[in-house]
């Protein structure tokens, strides 16, 4: 069911929409952290090709979630999707651990961001930098900053023309005088087969950010406009990550691309490519554009959790004064400011942890975290999948939608879907730097443990308040705790 009629102000065109996935996404942050690292820490050269099976795959799963986006557009999609599918204790956990995986990937940039101007600027150490970005954040969220829709829009187009000036440079100045197809062979994946689940977890947490578009489906300015943004990002990523990571090895040579990603943090790479080809002035506006990418990514997910938290507890499932949107007026008017708050206050944790155990941003933070993060968003959209069946089954969204739609699309997702996601956990030791099993399977533990936290919290909501379990998902505004003039989301 859709919100109460003027609730929630509907102001986002497809092209905004389209702007906040990429955020989210962020290309650059994807080149520098997620192509260059998994060159690095997994060695497999066939990293080209994993984008385009990971993107193919993601796609797949994608149906069953774009159909509910375009008949259930709430602010918690996973929540509202499962709960509605599968019953509400599937719709809490799913939240749960939807929740979790955001947080995740969004902490791991703040790793990311440090290591990398520490590294660049030569000044200070990673946490100082970390928390610099985090507090910037976390002010601009408790403000409800808006970035600027041409900010953004300027920002989006600098970085993929200066990703297509590094692969322009890449391919029209080969290693050799070569262009190499070698990383787009099968042989280049399967040969290092035993690798391939690390290339296939950071690929897709990559890929992390194209659901956050159903989390502003209730803003859209038409009930299609998330649906036609994400599948216009599902079309571009995947295409734009392989070409992204192929021109590394045919700049590079394929038999120098593993040692020249693993030397990076010292040589500047894949900067050098941008020296090379357009002079020392083009590296630092390349430079200042990842740095800006990283924190508008920060920023995307932040404003994102804040509407699943908002989501959930104008249903009361948790607590009542976490939807509160603002009674201050001006900056404040259309915050989710307590959830704001809370997202803040686990990121600072979680990064003073990493700083007093000593943890490598990148290895450690980024790497670990990132995985996580796809890990959990993999079993929520293949729980998507396998709720959209049933919700249609149940006589959902009306009887006119084509077999693609209700059953054939979602059901082959969640195949596809988990036959990635147990790649993903059996081989996943390369990508985490790790030989113990115990260590090996502390992602997918930490994983079922968020799951059975959640089905344990729904049990608890179904004995105390079993109106508001019965409600999971119905996207229906507590009108006294939200009133209709104070609920206007700004980004």
């Amino acid at each position: 069911m859709r919100p109460a009629a003027g609730l929630i102000r509907r102001h986002i065109n497809g092209f905004n929409a389209w702007q906040f996935m990429v955020g989210a996404t962020s290309p650059m942050a994807v080149l520098v952290g997620g192509v260059v690292n998994t060159y690095g820490t997994t060695g497999v050269l066939g990293t080209p090709l994993a984008f385009l099976i990971v993107g193919g795959a993601l796609a797949l799963l994608m149906i069953g979630y774009l159909a509910m986006t375009n008949r259930e557009g709430n602010a918690a999609p996973a929540y509202a999707f499962l709960g509605l599918g599968l019953g509400p204790s599937w719709g809490i956990a799913g939240g749960v651990l939807m929740f979790a995986a955001t947080n995740a990937i969004q902490i791991s940039l703040y790793g990311l961001f440090g290591a990398t101007t520490a590294g660049l600027t030569g000044v200070g150490h990673w946490t100082g930098w970390a928390l610099a970005a985090w507090g910037l954040v976390a002010v601009l969220g408790l403000a409800n900053f808006s970035l600027g829709k041409v900010f953004i829009a300027i920002v989006g187009v600098a970085e993929l023309v200066m990703i297509g000036a590094v692969v322009l440079a890449a391919f029209t100045h080969p290693h050799d005088g070569h262009v190499s197809t070698a990383p787009l062979t099968v042989g280049a994946l399967w040969d290092q087969r035993a690798l391939i689940g690390g290339v296939f977890a950071l690929a897709v947490a990559a890929f992390v950010g194209i659901e956050t578009g159903a989390a502003y489906a209730e803003e859209g300015k038409t009930d299609k406009t998330m649906v036609h943004a994400t599948v216009a990002t599902l079309l571009v990523l995947p295409l734009l990550y392989c070409a992204m990571a192929w021109a590394l090895p045919v700049w590079t040579g394929p038999d120098q691309i593993v040692a020249e990603a693993r030397n990076a943090a010292q040589s500047g790479f894949p900067f050098t490519i941008v020296a090379a080809g357009y002079g020392g002035g083009m590296v630092a506006v390349a430079q200042l554009l990842m740095l800006t990418s990283f924190f508008i990514s920060a920023l995307s997910f932040h404003q994102v959790i804040g509407r699943y938290v908002h989501a959930i507890a104008r249903e009361r499932v948790v607590a009542a004064w976490l939807a509160d949107v603002g009674r201050l007026g001006g900056r404040m008017a259309g915050a989710t400011a307590p959830a704001s708050l809370l997202q803040s206050g686990i990121a600072l944790a979680v990064i003073g942890v990493c700083a007093l155990l000593r943890v490598d941003p990148i290895g450690g933070m980024f790497i670990w975290l990132s995985s996580a993060a796809a890990v959990g968003v993999l079993v929520t959209l293949v729980g998507v999948s396998i709720a959209t069946v049933f919700y249609f089954r149940k006589g959902g969204g009306g009887r006119r939608d084509p077999l693609i739609v209700r059953t054939a699309g979602p059901v082959l997702g969640a195949i596809v879907g988990s036959a990635l996601l147990a790649v993903i956990v059996v081989n996943q030791a390369a990508l985490l730097g790790v030989t113990s099993v115990g260590l090996q399977a502390v992602i997918p533990l930490l994983v079922l443990v968020t799951i059975v936290a959640g089905f344990g919290y729904a049990r608890r909501v179904r004995r105390l308040w079993p109106d508001r379990y019965a409600a999971v998902g119905m996207g229906r505004p507590d009108e006294i705790t939200v009133p209709d003039q104070q609920v206007a989301f700004r980004v």
